[in-house]
């Protein structure tokens, strides 16, 4: 019995230390993927971007989400404040970028590292729908009832689902992904 016991603890003693370096070679990876990331070499005129109105008119209401960052982000030279800005992805030049804009500005212009596709499942699974009463209701049918009057081409889309993920990392660095529509957008940033 004894020996039983003392190889369970030999074993899970092993486990912890053979998941250290993994830990470690995480953070030299962050590290590595900050140190290659280079800062936008582009600004907008006037903090105008150019495909915004666009945007404004194909959807709805704004297409994009609301981030409240609470503490400094730090990448490189810029700092992103403490404030609420509005996320939104953009191609320039093969490079993927992502506009934290403020009352319709752009501030900020934050490369991204990765791209990847959201799996179809995951709205479903992570943001609730809420469901409508008895008013909702009867005000969609009505529109939807009017909107059936007027060309397919002309009405509005609904805009993209959106969700926003911020990782701590060894509390170096933050891991921000934003998920929009089909494609997730990886972002990292240090800590002051």
């Amino acid at each position: 019995m004894k020996i039983i016991l003392k190889i369970l603890i030999l074993l899970l003693a092993s486990t912890f230390l053979f998941q250290t370096p993994s830990f470690a070679n995480e953070k030299e990876a962050y590290e590595e993927i900050y140190e290659k990331l280079e800062p936008a070499d582009f600004e907008y005129m006037f903090g105008i971007d150019p495909y915004q109105a666009e945007d404004y008119t194909k959807y709805m209401y704004s297409p994009y989400p609301l981030f409240r960052v609470g503490v400094p982000f730090i990448f490189k030279n810029t700092e992103i404040k403490p404030g609420y800005y509005i996320l939104t992805p953009r191609k320039k030049d093969g490079k993927t970028f992502v506009l934290f804009k403020e009352q319709g500005r752009v501030k900020y212009l934050i490369p991204v590292y990765e791209t990847d596709l959201v799996d179809p499942l995951f709205y479903d699974q992570y943001i609730p729908e809420r469901k409508d009463g008895f008013w909702e209701k009867a005000r969609k049918k009505a529109s939807n009832t009017i909107g059936r009057l007027f060309p397919k081409h002309t009405q509005r889309m609904p805009a993209p689902k959106a969700y926003i993920e911020v990782n701590d990392i060894e509390r170096q660095f933050y891991q921000v992904i934003l998920y929009y529509g089909t494609q997730k957008y990886y972002m990292i940033f240090r800590q002051r």
